[in-house]
């Protein structure tokens, strides 16, 4: 059965035969009403049209939802037809078929006229097939020239593709992250920004406060002195996943704008805010929440300097897990334990009940030599091994001397 409907004027979307087309596209979905828009379609008219023909076809759907990916599934490796061969990129594109456009559009193409991909309405479907035309045209990663002229076709780029990417120029960081915002590519922008960091890049103020609209997954990509600069506001964002690659200078760096950020949060609401900063914190700063009664459990223990933790005595050790002290039995087996285990008295091992063993004996010494490798690297994280210790009798010292 013919579908009877007056074909609609659709403005400068040309013949009526392109117009029947593109209603029926978004009919089917195929096409969003907002990207028709763009195109200076006429909204109003295509609203009533719509609704009229979608109704007119509702007795076919069944039909339909079985035929469309049959006809999907004769669109590979076809030639491209005489004369459809693509020579610019134009609106005419957009009435090819699937398979046209992969028989007949080039990346190189694509390539060059990017501007023109970026200001017609194509579907998504169009886009990820263009996408894959370029990334089989640079299959090494996007270069210099194309990336400055991404715009918004950025967003259809995956995190994987952009780690390819050489990006030197600050000024398409930052026109790739104004038309990032508010799309939810927050993957997209840290892979973007670590590409860029990473290749010696410098940030600006500019670039940081546009930043501060991005989910911080960024934060460990950037360098201490442009965590420095980070919005406060960022730090209310941040999720402990967002911190995992942090090394320590950068936790450092962090945990002192944490603490500034939260200053104004009291009791144990603060605790929860600072805890997945905890990675920065002094010994100075553990202790002081030692005295104020405040708790962390192993895990978070675990994630503290070692350089802040060994000098740590029992005692607070005991008053900073609180109740999760026993959390540290099952810690036993690792590294990071058993090197503050072994600067601590057995004897006051023994008043915690949990059964560590490894600490210093009554009437022995532990001289601590780790000061004159200071100089071969930064602090380290707890799990990295101990420093040098040397265990010795006070007899066999006082040996030493007399000899």
């Amino acid at each position: 059965m013919a579908l009877q409907t007056a074909p609609p004027r659709l403005g400068s979307w040309g013949t009526p035969a392109h117009g029947s087309l593109l209603l029926l596209l978004l009919c089917l979905g195929w096409v969003l009403p907002s990207r028709a828009q763009a195109a200076d379609v006429g909204l109003a008219l295509l609203s009533s049209s719509v609704q009229r023909t979608s109704r007119d076809l509702s007795w076919q759907q069944p039909e339909l939802t079985v035929l469309l990916p049959r006809a999907r599934r004769g669109t590979e490796k076809k030639a491209c037809p005489p004369g459809r061969e693509a020579q610019v990129v134009d609106e005419n594109l957009f009435f090819y078929e699937e398979w046209e456009l992969e028989a007949c559009v080039d990346g190189a193409l694509l390539a060059t006229q990017m501007r023109q991909v970026n200001l017609i309405p194509f579907t998504y479907q169009q886009l990820h097939i263009f996408k894959r035309k370029l990334d089989e045209f640079y299959p090494q990663g996007y270069p210099q020239s194309l990336i400055e002229r991404l715009s918004y076709f950025f967003l259809y780029v995956t995190p994987e593709d952009i780690h390819k990417w050489n990006v030197t120029s600050l000024d398409t960081v930052k026109s790739l992250l104004k038309v990032s915002q508010g799309r939810g590519v927050d993957a997209q922008v840290a892979a973007l920004i670590a590409r860029y960091v990473g290749g010696g890049g410098q940030l600006d103020k500019a670039a940081l406060d546009t930043l501060a609209t991005f989910r911080p997954a960024y934060l460990c990509f950037l360098r201490p002195e442009q965590l420095d600069s980070v919005q406060l506001s960022v730090l209310w964002m941040t999720t402990p996943q967002d911190l995992d690659a942090c090394s320590p200078p950068q936790m450092a760096v962090l945990y002192h704008k944490a603490h500034m950020a939260f200053q104004n949060v009291s009791g144990s609401e603060y605790f929860t805010r600072i805890k997945p900063f905890l990675g920065g914190a002094s010994t100075e700063d553990l202790r002081v929440f030692t005295s104020q009664n405040i708790s962390i459990d192993a895990a978070a223990f675990k994630k503290l300097t070692t350089e802040a933790v060994l000098s740590l005595t029992v005692a607070e050790v005991q008053k900073l897990l609180g109740p999760n002290l026993v959390g540290l039995k099952a810690e036993t087996g690792n590294m990071f334990l058993r090197d503050w285990i072994s600067r601590q008295s057995q004897e006051d091992l023994d008043r915690l009940g949990l059964g560590l063993v490894g600490g210093v004996p009554n009437g022995y010494l532990v001289l601590d030599l780790r000061g004159r490798e200071a100089s071969s690297g930064g602090p380290h994280r707890l799990g990295q091994g101990p420093g040098p210790v040397l265990t010795v009798t006070a007899s066999l010292l006082l040996v030493s001397v007399l000899s």
